[in-house]
């Protein structure tokens, strides 16, 4: 029988494997100091100095011309402004990237201070704001998109008496303002202001203005008419042509989320994208649910979405934040349609896993800033292709099927193999009493995996990283598990030995431990890919709009095939004589707790915890391996450990045979 050494000596060098893996991340990681300030206080704070930052950049070119002061009381409010951009920065709590915030913020003051260009100043306010939005994770675009069919009478109650019921700042209440009101269709002024600036202006006023905040109007009210106000001027002709470029392939523009609309301003996008992509631009905002499927942000767009966040968050010096934001674009967003686009372009799906690889490495490497920003412009490029690929998120009627079968197959494949196996094994020993042990672990794994799934959608918030964090631990223990079962099986596998064991001992190993063994591995295996099925099943009935009966299609495909697959083991297993029986079932156990080993680590890996460093070696994740020196080494380290072991059993059997 094997002995406790040979269980304890695998379960610590899988965890020495992974607690000097995790090491090297925890030294990597620097310490962050604990706010001194309420969530809320720093958000209204980080949210004021974007306000005031904002108007900066819009209102000094007016009070500032060629080193000339064009306005007095203008350009004293524009000095005003960055003091308070500087003081208010000082409020806000220690992080990687406070240090860098307040430079800058001294760099803006002695700028407007010494009548600097006002593109400069401008520009530099911008990327201030920008800073202040990565360094202190500030929203700046609701949380799904807004509903503009009320926002008209909206307007006309809220607004109109002063901007006009037009919005050119001729309302009945305008003669006679200080400043006068806003003129929505001024052209120069609108292209500097963005949707989320507007927004701002209206939850928190202008002081010392008759503009006041309307902090009594919903955030979703507020979101809805800074939307309205931001297209109004835009006509039927701009519109009409922004319209007919979108629907006809112009949603591969790289402001392809609510983000970026809610943020960046027309002058902006000119700039990077020319003057074509404006007219998309302007009906998007007059149109953003044409962004987001079923009310919330497309997976595709919230990974780019992320991606920006990233690159800003390096750019300010916040390394952690940054890698933070890489990781969860990637897992609660590209990884949810993954299936969906390996059914469409397989080779872009793993050209994306990997330059997402390649980004995370770059940030962890401390790369310059230069090249991080290049890498992440490429993968705007591959995450645009993939929109396109997926049709805007809308799959065809093959494509929904194929990506339906192949989740429910991938993901249960490895859990069905481990419980048929056990499940046959015990069949074997004539032990059917054991049999509610196993049945017990893998229903309630599915019971949970539903139970979690219903906690995170609508209780809870259950991150990317917690899910993988979950899996990656739960492989693990799993691998634990499996390569002791291997073990002991082989042990057995000769046929006296096997009559021996059952002579002696069978009655009482199972009842004293092993039972609960085989329970346990059989809620692992199966409870690590419930969670995960459910909610790349719930991605993929996102995008099947029209086409569910596919999906549904798909699943049961799927699910035929597994239920085949199971009755083949039992066929077959219960017909090999119990050496042969013994020996098959303990090097599949054995090799799929390897692979469960390369899936655990894997897991830790998307999730942040474990470093990545690719090697040039074949790549299938479906069986648990993983080019990466982390998870090939641990590998490596158990395939070794399991052919030791198997050749001692077998010497050990070699004189029995004999005598």
């Amino acid at each position: 029988m094997i002995s406790q050494n040979i269980v304890q000596q695998v379960f610590g060098m899988i965890l020495l494997a992974v607690a000097g893996l995790l090491s090297v991340s925890v030294m990597a990681a620097p310490a962050q100091t604990a706010p001194a300030m309420s969530e809320s206080q720093v958000v209204s704070t980080a949210q004021a100095v974007i306000h005031m930052l904002d108007y900066v950049s819009v209102d000094y070119p007016g009070a500032v011309s060629e080193g000339k002061v064009l306005n007095d009381v203008e350009y004293q409010e524009q000095l005003e402004f960055s003091v308070q951009v500087k003081e208010q920065l000082g409020k806000l709590p220690a992080n990687a990237g406070k240090e860098a915030l307040l430079r800058q913020a001294d760099l803006l003051w002695s700028k407007i201070d010494a009548r600097t260009a006002a593109t400069d100043v401008s520009a530099l306010a911008n990327e201030l704001r920008g800073s202040v939005i990565s360094t202190y994770r500030i929203a700046v675009s609701p949380g799904k998109a807004p509903d503009l069919k009320g926002a008209a009478a909206l307007y006309a109650s809220q607004c109109a008496s002063c901007h006009g019921a037009d919005g050119k700042g001729d309302g009945t209440a305008a003669p006679g303002m200080e400043p006068a009101p806003a003129n929505f269709h001024d052209a120069g002024r609108m292209a500097q202001r963005s949707v989320y600036g507007l927004y701002n202006t209206i939850s928190l006023g202008v002081e010392g203005t008759p503009m006041t905040a309307y902090s009594q109007l919903s955030e979703e009210e507020r979101w809805a008419l800074a939307f309205y106000v931001a297209s109004l001027a835009a006509g039927k002709e701009l519109l009409d042509q922004g319209e007919a470029a979108y629907t006809g392939g112009g949603k591969a523009v790289s402001f392809g989320n609510l983000r970026d609309l809610a943020l960046l301003t027309e002058n902006e996008i000119r700039q990077r994208d020319g003057e074509a992509a404006i007219a998309v631009f302007s009906w998007l905002k007059k149109n953003p649910d044409r962004l987001v499927i079923g009310g919330v942000e497309s997976p595709l767009a919230f990974t780019a979405r992320h991606l920006d966040e990233s690159v800003a968050a390096y750019r300010s010096g916040n390394v952690v934040e940054a890698q933070r934001l890489a990781v969860t674009g990637y897992l609660e967003g590209f990884e949810l349609v993954e299936a969906s686009l390996n059914t469409a372009n397989s080779e872009l799906r793993k050209t994306i896993e990997d330059q997402m690889t390649v980004y995370r490495n770059l940030l962890r490497a401390g790369m310059p800033v230069g090249e991080v920003e290049a890498h992440a412009a490429s993968l705007h490029t591959l995450l645009s292709s993939a929109a396109s690929s997926m049709e805007s998120s809308h799959l065809s009627a093959t494509a929904a099927l194929v990506s339906s079968f192949f989740i429910i197959v991938r993901e249960g494949l490895e859990s069905l193999l481990v419980v048929t196996v056990i499940l046959t094994f015990l069949i074997r020993a004539e032990r059917r009493d054991a049999l509610p042990y196993v049945h017990v672990g893998w229903i309630s794994a599915l019971a949970l995996g539903g139970a979690t799934w219903f906690a995170a959608s609508y209780l809870i918030s259950v991150s990317g990283a917690s899910r993988e964090i979950t899996e990656g631990l739960a492989a693990l223990a799993a691998s634990v598990i499996l390569l002791y079962v291997g073990f002991w099986l082989h042990d057995k596998s000769h046929a006296g030995r096997w009559r021996e064991f059952v002579g002696k001992h069978l009655e009482h190993a199972l009842s004293r431990g092993t039972l609960w063994a085989l329970a346990g591995v059989s809620f692992l295996a199966v409870y690590r890919e419930a969670f995960e099925t459910v909610l790349f099943y719930q991605a993929l009935w996102q995008q099947a709009t029209g086409v569910e009966s596919a999906v549904l299609g798909g699943l049961g495909l799927g699910c035929i095939v597994l239920a085949v697959t199971g009755w083949l083991i039992f066929r077959f297993g219960s017909r090999l004589p119990v050496g042969p029986f013994f020996a098959w079932s303990s090097v599949m156990l054995a090799v799929l707790g390897i692979m469960f080993a390369g899936h655990g680590v894997a897991g830790l890996q998307e999730a942040g915890w474990l470093p990545i460093d690719p090697v040039g070696f074949f790549q299938m994740p479906a069986l648990g391996v993983y080019a990466n020196r982390q998870a090939l080494l641990l590998q490596g380290t158990l395939l070794i450990l399991v052919i030791v072991i198997f050749m001692r059993n077998r010497s050990r059997k070699a004189p029995a045979a004999a005598g």
